[in-house]
């Protein structure tokens, strides 16, 4: 797989997560098991725009020509994934959400994995 090929796959997953939180918060968190509150529904909408800033950054970066500038890109996206991975995991373990919380470390895991390869294991270039 060429990172262009990961930064796809992450571009629609973060386009659907990110427009998901934007758009319809109350019933994404009620889908989760979460209590709806204003300060809910204001911090998804919040996170929500952060996620379609990552999928504008992965939209352009499948284009870009430089191997640096794709490490960095990737290297930002691994960072982000790892945090993401982790704070998942940590709602997830503490009972807050339901069964369906467990997309949410699994979609993290595998995309620090295949971010982790092009930033750590991929010494040619990634393009």
């Amino acid at each position: 797989m060429k990172l262009r090929h990961l930064f796809m796959i992450n571009f629609f997953i973060a386009l659907f997560f990110g427009l998901t939180c934007s758009l319809l918060p109350g019933p994404l968190l009620q889908l989760y098991g979460l209590s709806v509150s204003a300060a809910g529904i204001w911090t998804t909408r919040l996170v929500g725009g952060s996620i379609l800033g990552f999928a504008t950054l992965m939209w352009f970066g499948r284009r870009v020509a430089s191997a640096d500038a794709c490490r960095a890109v990737a290297l930002a996206l691994f960072v982000q994934d790892t945090v993401g991975f982790i704070a998942s995991m940590e709602i997830q373990l503490s009972g807050s959400v339901n069964a369906i919380g467990w997309s949410n470390p699994l979609l993290y895991f595998l995309l620090a994995l295949g971010y982790s390869y092009f930033v750590f294991f991929a010494k040619a270039d990634v393009r």
